[in-house]
């Protein structure tokens, strides 16, 4: 009793610490499947609060709400009921997979299996929204013929899968090599004016805000940017006023839509799941915008400094997720540009100068991004 009342406050961690163990391992195989855990790493209570990161609540175990986070899918070389923790240093890493990156795995992997471009969305607990990264040369997403009828581009299939170790270390394989980079290069872009943007829709995170803050396209195209925004909460963001993309584009008809975000993806999953969500999305804007242009951006590199010291943050992992992405792009539709060009210094890694944190480009130094983008305008036909 006396332990009690000089310690109430160790008791209440411990006791909470407790009842979160609890509940973490009560919704192990239920509404936290789709949770990556290494015991190694990280404490069994870590579940829950991954879960809450992709809106996956306590409560959930207790309300029968499982169908949405049940994992479909498996890790390369994992068995089916094993799952990792992200263990990523940073705040806004450390996410785990949702069911529909594995989802969207499974069905990249029953593809190639089959060399067959029928949707992975078959499988019997895939939402009926999901499209799998494999369907990028689908007739209703990207690598799309145009309306002139032009023969669509095939996809560009992945060289091999990403590995166990390279997942559990969160080294994003370079599974595309440079194929979609050479062929998004065969394009002819054109020198435009400002005005060209005042139909333009701009979707990024925080170095898109810069963009914003930082140049006067803000006073043409409209921006729909947080920071720590991703791939996988794009869809569903309330930009402020602004509602939801989805809500945005039924409200006003945009000729192109720029897309930059990657960066704070790059501790979480492998690269086949950051490209099956890239593609869910990319596809969703083109049936959202049929005739919207669709400008793939590359995610913009980080120092050399930081390169050098960052297991997670570094310039390789950012260079094998642009070339996932740049395999996307159709030349017809959707279009992939790639800002590295002038902003990184001779070995490949972004200017020390133009930067204040090694990752965002200091207030003066977007100007050379808008220029960039003005110098790679898309034709209207």
């Amino acid at each position: 009793m006396n332990f009690i009342k000089k310690c109430p406050f160790f008791l209440l961690l411990l006791g909470t610490g407790l009842l979160f163990s609890v509940l973490a391992i009560a919704g192990k195989n239920n509404v936290y499947a789709a949770q990556e855990y290494d015991p190694v790493t990280a404490p069994i209570l870590s579940v829950m609060f991954t879960g809450i990161n992709d809106d996956v609540y306590p409560w959930q175990i207790f309300t029968g709400q499982t169908s949405q986070v049940m994992a479909q899918g498996e890790l390369p070389g994992e068995e089916e009921n094993a799952s990792m923790e992200d263990g990523a240093d940073s705040p806004e890493e450390g996410k785990a997979q949702t069911d529909d990156d594995r989802s969207s795995q499974e069905g990249r992997n029953s593809s190639q299996e089959s060399t067959s471009t029928e949707e992975a969305g078959s499988e019997d607990a895939e939402n009926e929204s999901s499209v799998s990264g494999n369907e990028a040369g689908s007739a209703d997403g990207a690598g799309t013929a145009s309306e002139a009828g032009e023969e669509a581009l095939p996809p560009i299939e992945p060289l091999r899968e990403s590995t166990r170790d390279e997942y559990l270390n969160h080294i994003s394989a370079d599974i595309y090599g440079d194929a979609g980079v050479l062929r998004a290069g065969e394009y002819e872009f054109s020198a435009v004016d400002e005005s060209y943007f005042d139909d333009a829709m701009f979707i990024g995170d925080s170095r898109t805000v810069g963009l914003r803050d930082y140049t006067d396209l803000a006073e043409h195209g409209d921006f729909f940017c947080e920071t720590s925004l991703t791939i996988y909460k794009v869809m569903e963001e309330d930009f402020k006023g602004k509602g939801t993309i989805e809500e945005a584009l039924a409200n006003k008809e945009y000729g192109k839509i720029y897309m930059m975000v990657g960066i704070n993806e790059l501790g979480r999953g492998t690269t086949e799941d950051f490209m099956a969500e890239y593609t869910k999305v990319v596809q969703t804007l083109h049936q959202l915008e049929p005739e919207a242009k669709i400008i793939i951006q590359g995610v913009m590199r980080v120092t050399g400094d930081k390169n050098s010291s960052d297991a997670i943050y570094n310039n390789s992992n950012i260079n094998a997720r642009n070339n996932a992405i740049a395999t996307l792009a159709d030349n017809q539709n959707i279009f992939y540009i790639d800002v590295n060009e002038v902003v990184c210094d001779e070995e490949g890694n972004l200017n020390t100068d133009y930067t204040f944190d090694q990752i965002h480009l200091l207030g003066t130094y977007n100007d050379l991004w808008k220029q960039f983008l003005m110098e790679h305008g898309v034709k209207n036909s």
